[in-house]
């Protein structure tokens, strides 16, 4: 079996019309993709379980799962350049984000549609179409879900 690495790409997150702007304007992210180790530490499952108690002993009633990231590792290790992210601050001054670093220390409204995109990105384990087109050009490869039965 035949793995595609993509170490490092570029991802386009699907917030707020980006995908709609011009090519030169829309927000770029530069994913650097995890080790199978580091990955565990990124992401985890809460688990919350309700009970019914009555006469008879308890019942489960209901479960819920929910996903969280550890959004401060993802950004600082696994997002490099950023491009076309601008934070006005109200006053006439324009703060540019260019690293996952700064993006984690960074306040705005609206960032964390943002924050949870790219998480998601990072944490992922297929490769989008155009990803795969790049990897194919790339490597040779066949692109398909990552992998290639050569």
């Amino acid at each position: 079996m035949r793995f595609d690495a993509l170490k490092n790409y570029t991802y386009y997150p699907d917030v707020y019309g980006n995908l709609d702007l011009p090519e030169s304007e829309k927000l770029s992210v530069e994913i650097i993709r995890p080790t199978a180790e580091d990955h565990e530490t990124l992401v985890f499952v809460e688990l919350t379980q309700q009970f019914k108690k009555d006469s008879k002993g308890s019942e489960l009633i209901n479960q819920t799962s929910r996903t969280k990231f550890n959004t401060p590792k993802i950004l600082r290790r696994h997002v490099g350049e950023i491009k076309n992210l601008v934070i006005a601050d109200g006053a006439g001054k324009d703060k540019i984000i260019a690293t996952g670093e700064e993006l984690a220390s960074a306040s705005f409204a609206g960032m964390f549609s943002l924050v949870n995109k790219i998480c998601n990105e990072v944490c992922s384990d297929t490769l989008t179409d155009t990803q795969k087109k790049i990897s194919e050009s790339d490597s040779g490869s066949s692109g398909t879900d990552g992998m290639n039965g050569n």
